[in-house]
């Protein structure tokens, strides 16, 4: 489905993500440490994702890599919404449905980001590719 070039950035997104998301989940949590790591997820999308136009692509598979491009801009906007009321928490039971929300937008992304790349494997393991 997605040329090399393609796969390479959004793997390095999806690197990025998991990271976030392990420190979301970790037991000794540091706010720092989340920002950082989002900041980090913010800095790959907008350097190696959205420079990607499609045009490189199969017409047959450039509709449904569109989608999930368009997804993965909109969860993230939403991310970083929950960021922000994250770090406006000051109680933890405000804080804590804060987090969940993120980890669940963060699985979210990740799955975005598997989808692509793992359409390729099904389409290679099929000698479609």
């Amino acid at each position: 489905m997605l040329p090399q070039s393609y796969q390479q950035r959004y793997q390095e997104l999806l690197t990025a993500l998991e990271q976030l998301l392990h420190t979301m989940t970790a037991a000794n949590q540091e706010q720092e440490g989340i920002g950082e790591k989002f900041q980090h997820v913010k800095q790959v999308f907008a350097q190696q994702i959205t420079s990607l136009t499609g045009d490189e692509l199969d017409p047959e598979i450039e509709p449904r890599w569109r989608s999930f491009q368009t997804e993965i801009y909109r969860a993230l906007r939403l991310l970083e919404m929950d960021m922000t009321f994250l770090q406006a928490s000051r109680r933890s039971a405000t804080a804590n449905p804060r987090q969940a929300a993120i980890s669940d937008r963060l699985s979210t992304l990740i799955g975005y980001c598997q989808a692509l790349l793992q359409a390729d494997g099904d389409r290679e393991s099929q000698g479609e590719i």
